[in-house]
């Protein structure tokens, strides 16, 4: 994602950013996950079709040119307009003071083909926090992602309600059921963390499990449920959910 961001090599980015102290609330004990770089593209009306052909014509381009970039675009299913999110991971933050001569090579392709076709796009870094996620990576082309907004008194109580959820979930399924990040930029209306959770298919979302609260209680009982429920409440400032469908042919998740 730095390549495009600092070569301009798929669209233009409207980018305002804060960072979030309640971001980096978890344990310094645990290990630093990769961060990802997500850019969300908000498509003008009547140009979705355009704007997927613009990105596979750039796509061509660089494979054709052997660049090494990878990433996922992801068209979310709900919500205002028609919104794509482009996600690529990153060992760490000097992999954006890299260069990446293919992806300037393929920029007048980004500057015809795509930019004219988005109304707004805003980029923002996200963590991986392994302690409480999954440990392989998804290959699923479905995703349920459900985002948090923390509170100014509170917001500290939020990680280690999830820490707890998460401990009782994998001693009950043996491991987490999705993978989680903090926001380490932020916009006014930004989250302070979001959960993935894959799915092989919407059809897969049919399938009734218990809820992370249910599993809690199983193992805690109802008294220490409702306590650790109301600490978790109370650090909330606004929640939501949107699914997101991988869009193959705009993707390369791998090289």
């Amino acid at each position: 994602m730095k390549r495009l961001f600092r070569n301009s090599a798929l669209a233009i980015f409207i980018v305002a950013l804060i960072i979030s102290a309640s971001s980096n609330s978890f344990s310094q004990n645990e290990p630093l996950g990769p961060l990802m770089s997500v850019t969300e593209f908000t498509i003008k009306p009547g140009h979705d079709l355009q704007f997927q052909e613009g990105v596979k014509a750039w796509k061509e381009c660089y494979l054709a040119a052997k660049g090494e970039w990878t990433w996922r675009v992801w068209q979310r299913q709900q919500g205002e307009g028609n919104v794509y999110v482009l996600a690529s991971d990153m060992p760490n933050w000097a992999e954006m003071d890299k260069d990446d001569p293919v992806g300037k090579n393929c920029a007048m392709i980004a500057t015809s083909l795509i930019n004219p076709h988005v109304d707004k796009a805003t980029n923002h870094v996200t963590r991986l926090l392994p302690a409480i996620s999954k440990t392989t990576p998804t290959t699923n082309e479905v995703i349920s992602v459900t985002f948090f907004e923390l509170t100014q008194s509170h917001g500290y109580h939020f990680l280690p309600a999830i820490r707890e959820l998460s401990a009782s979930i994998s001693k009950a399924e043996g491991s987490p059921r999705g993978y989680w990040y903090s926001w380490l930029t932020m916009g006014p209306e930004s989250p302070n963390y979001h959960i993935v959770n894959p799915y092989e298919n919407f059809a897969a979302m049919d399938v009734v499990r218990d809820g992370p609260w249910d599993v809690y209680e199983k193992e805690h009982g109802k008294e220490k449920r409702d306590a650790l429920q109301a600490l978790f409440r109370s650090s909330l400032k606004n929640t939501w959910i949107y699914q997101y469908k991988l869009n193959v042919e705009m993707s390369r998740p791998t090289k």
